[in-house]
């Protein structure tokens, strides 16, 4: 087991690709703390399931002092952090439509969860990494290199979380903590695909879209990113900061 008796936690685990973390994660030894605006419970069901511990946090990222909370509820639970996965976003939401269309409040919205709450959970963890190091993973997206009409928003809020990542990772070097980023491409999970079926803009299914233009023509899912994921949390990544792995199945040589 590569993570064994490490305590991860992973924000927007509720489903989608976080819950596939959390799973994955719990399968590799990991003990989970679930941080998500909606219910956890499911998941956490499902890392009992994998043979390891789960706790639920109610946590709104977009809020610094809910952060701070749920990070103190993970260390008096288990008495250590160890990985922060930032993958909680507003993204199933998005309507793609016209830039003209987007209003400034939904704008400041999405860069407010997207990319503060990256920040909010990272200023959290680190009272309880300083000491003795960790392991963070930032989730950005490959539309940042492909730059994708109707949601400008979206994309300059993972575009600032990789330029976070590289930041960070300058300042949290001296503590021996590696800080990431992973950016995937469409993937097929809850989020993803009410996403896809709310297109405003006259588009056909992003399937039809992308995969012709893949080297790997398939659907993209979330379990295709544990095992990155799990690479970027243990040992075998301890000299790898501060960089991005795009996957999204080679779309984005095109």
């Amino acid at each position: 087991m590569r993570l064994k008796g490490k305590v991860a936690i992973i924000t927007g685990a509720s489903q989608g690709i976080g819950a596939a973390f959390a799973v994955g994660f719990a399968k590799e030894g990991a003990k989970i703390v679930i941080a998500d605006i909606t219910d956890g419970s499911k998941t956490a069901k499902k890392v009992a399931d994998a043979g390891s511990e789960a706790l639920f946090v109610k946590t709104d990222v977009s809020k610094e002092q809910e952060c701070m909370t749920m990070a103190k509820a993970a260390f008096d639970k288990f008495g250590s952090i160890d990985i922060l996965i930032n993958n909680a976003a507003m993204f199933a939401s998005i309507v793609l439509k016209p830039f003209t269309e987007l209003s400034s409040e939904e704008f400041k919205r999405i860069i407010e969860v997207n990319t503060s709450g990256a920040f909010h959970c990272i200023k959290s963890v680190f009272p309880y990494m300083k000491d003795k190091g960790g392991k963070i993973i930032n989730m950005s997206s490959a539309s940042i290199l492909e730059g994708v009409p109707g949601m400008p928003h979206y994309v300059a809020s993972k575009g600032a979380v990789m330029a976070l990542t590289r930041c960070m990772a300058r300042e949290l070097g001296d503590f021996n903590i590696n800080i990431n980023t992973i950016a995937p491409g469409f993937t097929h999970s809850e989020g993803g695909d009410q996403f896809d079926r709310g297109k405003a803009l006259p588009l056909p299914p992003l399937d039809e879209l992308q995969i012709p233009f893949r080297c790997l023509k398939r659907p993209g899912k979330p379990e295709d990113l544990v095992g990155l994921a799990i690479f970027l949390a243990g040992d075998e990544s301890a000299f790898i900061t501060g960089q991005m792995v795009v996957h999204d199945g080679g779309l984005s040589l095109y």
